[in-house]
């Protein structure tokens, strides 16, 4: 374990246990107002408090209710695209278009090219923060701690052969094709579906976030893989349980897929940026062209925001976007302070890599493995 963890104050340690109770109980959060006599408000002949309102934005069932909303809204307004004869292409994309039609129609009519991108933008993405970690990038957002190689290797290496092999079998075993249209979407068409599934996939997957810490029996023998690590970085964000990442992608596909039924073109770029946002939320570092740094209002998702979640596991769900937190009050400010910049670090604990409270926070496996070995000698 760290330094600060051996030689960490027993009084402290129950003043944190006590404070990190009484925060999963959803008492400390961005929507928390100071102590003292709470304010009451008169509204259309009710009487509402702070307290009140924050239960229910913070209210799994209100989660439900706009899920099925949302579910609803998108299956009546579908389809809102245009039949390929009705699109009015932009000249920019129509180039790009054709040399895909012309020169890759094959690969690209099979209905895994999009898997296909996602899986190689994975890899490239998580390489290039492989760089900044090695190269000890000033972007890094915990200092304290840096993943070595033998850190990347064993998260990184089964993911990526997993991912090569599963997408190999599958593109053989399910020889789909689709149409690929002749004229290109419209810059309008273009940007209009893809915010349309960012933001849609951004929600379900935020919910299915919550879902995930909901109920103890997914948050401990599911969702507790991916929280093995509490010092996250780029390899470490597709690091979950098979089920999870089979719901990660559902949440991913099922706007277009089911409701919007997008331009390739789009859908292959939405694919893409979404698997790069992935990455860069679970990267450890807060780089320039993260959500977070150039959305308004700290609205975007990125490394800063979500690595609070990782040691705050009851703040920050979101991932492309923060809105969702504020809006249901979960949300947790950035600041410069996060374990292991002080001399006492919270620590929920770990034996083995076996669940505690539904989360295995060990110091990467470099670490945990010596400090195991120490154990045995």
């Amino acid at each position: 374990m760290a330094k600060n963890q051996a030689t960490c104050d027993p009084k402290r340690h129950t003043a944190f246990t006590l404070s990190h109770n009484k925060f999963q109980r959803g008492s400390e959060s961005s929507c928390q107002h100071g102590k003292g006599e709470e304010s009451h408000y008169f509204f259309l002949g009710l009487v509402v408090s702070p307290t009140w309102i924050r239960r229910v934005r913070r209210s799994y069932h209100l989660q439900i209710a706009l899920v099925g909303s949302l579910t609803l809204a998108l299956f009546l307004l579908n389809p809102i695209n245009y039949e390929d004869r009705d699109r009015r292409p932009d000249n920019v994309l129509q180039q790009i278009w054709s040399i895909v039609i012309e020169k890759i129609p094959g690969p690209a009519s099979h209905f895994l090219f999009g898997s296909v991108l996602a899986c190689a933008t994975f890899v490239v993405a998580c390489l290039y923060f492989s760089y900044k970690d090695l190269a000890r990038h000033d972007s890094k957002i915990q200092k304290d701690w840096w993943p070595s190689v033998y850190d990347m290797t064993v998260a990184g290496l089964p993911q990526v052969i997993i991912y090569i092999v599963v997408n190999w079998i599958s593109w053989i075993m399910f020889d789909y094709r689709v149409d690929l249209p002749q004229r290109a979407p419209s810059l309008f068409e273009f940007a209009r579906d893809l915010t349309i599934m960012l933001i849609v996939g951004d929600y379900y997957i935020y919910f299915e976030h919550r879902t995930m810490h909901h109920f103890p029996v997914l948050r401990d023998h599911i969702h507790s893989v991916h929280h093995e690590y509490k010092k996250v970085f780029s390899w470490a964000g597709g690091w979950v349980h098979p089920l999870e990442d089979l719901a990660a992608v559902v949440t991913q596909v099922t706007c277009p897929v089911v409701f919007l039924h997008p331009h390739p073109l789009t859908f292959w770029v939405f694919v893409c940026l979404w698997t790069l946002l992935l990455v860069d939320e679970h990267s450890g570092h807060d780089v320039w062209w993260s959500p977070y740094v150039w959305l308004p209002f700290s609205t975007g998702g990125g490394g800063a925001p979500h690595d609070i979640h990782h040691y705050k596991p009851h703040t920050n769900f979101g991932f492309v976007f923060c809105i969702w937190d504020i809006l249901f009050c979960t949300m947790k400010d950035v600041t410069d302070w996060y374990p292991g910049k002080t001399d006492f670090e919270p620590w929920v604990g770990a034996k083995d890599l076996i669940p505690v409270n539904g989360f295995v926070p060990p110091e990467g496996w470099s670490l945990y493995r010596s400090e195991k070995l120490k154990k045995n000698e």
